[in-house]
């Protein structure tokens, strides 16, 4: 038996988790300058050009062209992402790596590189992560603010200010002082050496690049002061990168110093890319420092298959599982997305079921573990108020892969929109399938303002609305609530949120509205809005009354009454097994105190998640219901 044979129940668990991407940068446009071989390598000029001979790049070219279909050669996969653009390859790729959420360090500065909050395009929830250095260098760069008599208390107030005035809209700080200096941070560095750091970089010609150690380890360790009061992660890059640094400076042992200062005790710091080749030591330190967290992405998908289960278990030897988290360090192309978290995938099942055959885990402990390593270790440490858009909702959906058109038994044709409107109504614009994915998917549907402004009487906009058909908002999907439609199998349906231009969202969007209200009781009040609903609806059959035809109740029986439910048992059956589908959990039915009225009552969920469920658990009432030549109705009495 294979291992993906016993540990079955572990392999779908790690494949269905909807990951937390830590770490990662920027895509770039198609006609960037950066090569695509350096996908596959952190090489650069001559090196660069032996990639192709690695067992990375042999196998992550497989994975790539298994992805799309096409013949594995550099050539022909190149062909075939130049054919499909950016937007098509991305969602491809991003689908396929199955991520709720990606935080980027957007000071890696690169060709044509689009803005990270750009990237909402794919993932439900995008978050920034501030480089230091990066900000330090833009302030020095710039002509505005430059000046020749720089002191390092000027310096320091205009770089801090710039931290604090952003310090509420990222996930976490970031320092490269490995690149540049190495690790051994001086804690206590004068504020004279690091005015005469300072001086030096900023005297060595444009554009400034930081190179003075003094200067780059005062910055350090008043970054990570400002990182504490502000309860923010400090990710650092340890280990292996690009020639531009010096590897044997790049050992987290260097930090020592900085982890034995009482200043820094509750610091929150993140070792990078299992700081490959010191995995060793970097589980060590995890396992004595509480400030200590290890993130693999880089060594995973980079190293080979050995090399990458080597290196993760190494992490794993000492280093508590709360404490590994996964990221792609994806950058430039979307590919490297896809093959981080593919191989990730592939590389924390390994581990777990060895450790599992070994004794070290029971099953039900790797479950665990998984969730862990993919997500919730991310979701706990980093600082989640400045990300954009929402990842808590996808911890309980699961997402539908995009539908494979060609496929005849898994042909979608249309993609529902839906959205509610003041009065209630669920109204809805639908897509052709090959457009959804290929456009409206990233960029939404227009819609006139006065669409949400109807009354329940009349399509036009009621009286004081100030809603005229004057003026358009955009219907952006929320691919995190997008389901296929169990009584229109050949349909998908998916809920909007109403933004006026890109990722500002319109004053009258009600998802937002809620996320809003949810946001400012937790802030403001630490509390946790929850929300469970009473379905009360009616059921009305087609009568005949005086020659006429019209709608009466179902029934004449009283609250609760088993006969009701009999009646009805065929219609609630039908809608309880529709909810089920749909991962909406009902926790009773019964018959209510009208006639032919019943009710669906739900357990209770994050208020946004459960407001979204409550459009759900209707549109199935009133669909089933119309399938069995009844109406569902849930005006009042």
């Amino acid at each position: 038996m294979t291992m993906e044979d016993k540990y079955r129940e572990l392999r779908t668990a790690v494949d269905a988790v909807a990951a937390v991407d830590a770490h990662a940068h920027n895509l770039v446009a198609m006609d960037s300058s950066i090569p695509f071989l350096r996908c596959f390598s952190e090489a650069e000029g001559d090196a660069l050009s032996l990639t192709p001979q690695t067992l990375s790049f042999k196998r992550s070219l497989r994975d790539i062209a298994a992805l799309y279909r096409c013949e594995a050669s550099l050539e022909e996969v190149e062909k075939h992402r130049k054919s499909l653009g950016l937007l098509s390859i991305g969602a491809k790729c991003f689908e396929a790596a199955n991520l709720s959420a990606v935080f980027i360090d957007d000071g890696f500065q690169i060709n044509k590189m689009n803005d990270w909050q750009w990237h909402k395009s794919f993932v439900p929830a995008v978050g920034r992560i501030l480089r230091i250095e990066h900000l330090a260098e833009t302030i020095l760069n710039d002509e505005a603010q430059s000046t020749s008599k720089w002191t390092i208390d000027l310096f320091m107030e205009a770089f801090i200010t710039r931290i604090k005035s952003v310090a509420g809209r990222i996930v976490a700080l970031k320092s490269i002082a490995a690149y540049r200096s190495g690790l051994q941070i001086d804690t206590e560095v004068s504020k004279a050496d690091a005015e005469k750091g300072l001086l030096e970089d900023f005297n060595a010609g444009r554009p400034i690049r930081l190179k003075n150690k003094s200067f780059i380890d005062f910055l350090f360790t008043r970054s990570l002061e400002v990182a504490i009061l502000f309860d923010l992660p400090m990710q650092i890059h340890t280990g292996f990168g690009d020639k531009d640094l010096d590897l044997r400076l790049c050992n987290p042992l260097h930090l020592r110093k900085v982890l034995e200062d009482k200043k820094f005790s509750k610091s929150r710091i993140v070792l990078l890319h299992a700081s490959y080749p010191f995995s060793k030591e970097a589980s060590y330190l995890a396992s004595v420092y509480s400030q200590i967290y290890l993130d693999f992405g880089l060594a995973v998908p980079k190293l080979s298959v050995q090399g990458m289960i080597a290196s993760l278990k190494e992490l794993l030897e000492l280093a508590p599982i709360k404490k590994v988290m996964f990221s792609s360090d994806g950058y430039a192309f979307p590919e490297t997305f896809f093959l981080g978290s593919k191989r990730a995938r592939d590389v924390v099942f390994s581990v777990l079921a060895t450790a599992c055959d070994d004794g070290d885990l029971t099953l039900p402990e790797a479950l665990e573990a998984t969730e862990d390593i993919f997500r919730r270790n991310s979701l706990q440490l980093y600082k989640l108020n400045g990300i954009v858009g929402s990842v808590e909702s996808q911890s309980a959906r699961s997402l539908y892969k995009i539908p494979k058109i060609s496929s005849q038994q898994d042909c979608v044709e249309f993609v529902r929109i839906i959205w509610v409107d003041a009065s209630a109504q669920h109204r809805c614009r639908v897509i052709p399938v090959r457009r959804f994915y290929e456009v409206v998917k990233n960029t939404g549907v227009g819609l006139a303002m006065a669409s949400m402004g109807m009354s329940s009487s009349c399509d036009g906009p009621a009286d004081g609305s100030n809603l005229t058909a004057v003026g358009e908002i955009r219907l952006v999907p929320d691919l995190s609530t997008k389901y296929r439609i169990p009584w229109a199998s050949q349909e998908e349906m998916v809920l909007a949120d109403m933004q006026i231009k890109p990722g500002e969202a319109w004053e009258y969007c009600p998802r937002n509205s809620l996320r809003r209200m949810a946001k400012i009781l937790k802030d403001e009040f630490n509390l946790a809005m929850n929300a469970g609903f009473e379905n009360e609806f009616f059921l009305l059959k087609k009568g005949i009354s005086e020659g006429k035809e019209h709608w009466v109740p179902f029934d004449k029986s009283r609250y609760c009454c088993t006969s009701a439910f009999d009646a009805a048992s065929p219609i609630l059956r039908e809608v309880n097994t529709v909810l089920e589908a749909l991962d909406i959990a009902v926790e009773q039915l019964h018959a209510e105190a009208g006639q032919g009225q019943f009710e669906v009552s739900l357990g209770y969920k994050e208020s946004t998640i459960a407001a979204d469920n409550l459009i759900y658990v209707r549109e199935v009432i009133r669909s089933i219901a119309r399938k069995h030549g009844f109406l569902a109705t849930f005006l009042p009495k």
